[in-house]
């Protein structure tokens, strides 16, 4: 019985209290120099890597088409804040950022061709809105975090 109320207590306290790592903030700040259009950038700082995307008008209309190839079209089943929740899965048309790690194996992303990026040790592939491409097997559009730009888009915040 006191193993078990030990457990219990134990279960409780680390429920209510954040015991994050010391190497975890709270928040990521990136100063962003020239981000070229539809070309991905990959951001890092500690353990956490993000993927940047600026986006051309023409890319964003291409996207914004409906798409035949899409596992989860409308991201329904996908990890996005709600101002992320439509089809460019962004706060602003013109950035897409998500965390840089792909949704079937886990692996880092890197480029694929002119508008896709892959899951480097799988074939997943995801286009320039972290949508997943339809493949032998399901796997997640890419997850989108909380994240915000400052006026100029200079300076991305991201709170994982």
């Amino acid at each position: 019985m006191t193993l078990l109320a030990i457990a219990l207590l134990f279960v409780v306290i680390d429920y209510t209290i954040d015991f994050k790592p010391s190497t975890i903030h709270s928040s990521y700040r990136f100063t962003l120099g020239q981000i070229p259009f539809d070309r991905p950038v990959w951001l890092q700082q500690d353990n956490l890597r993000i993927l940047l995307v600026r986006r051309s008008d023409r890319l964003i209309a291409m996207l914004d088409q409906p798409a035949v190839d899409l596992q989860d079209p409308e991201s329904s089943s996908s990890r996005q804040p709600d101002y992320a929740q439509n089809r460019l899965r962004s706060r602003d048309a013109k950035y897409f950022v998500a965390y840089a790690t792909g949704t079937d194996y886990g692996c880092p992303l890197v480029l694929d061709d002119e508008y896709s990026v892959r899951e480097s040790c799988s074939k997943a592939r995801y286009d320039f809105a972290g949508r997943a491409l339809r493949a032998q097997n399901q796997f997640q559009n890419l997850a989108v975090p909380d994240y915000n730009f400052n006026h100029d888009f200079s300076v991305l915040t991201v709170n994982p």
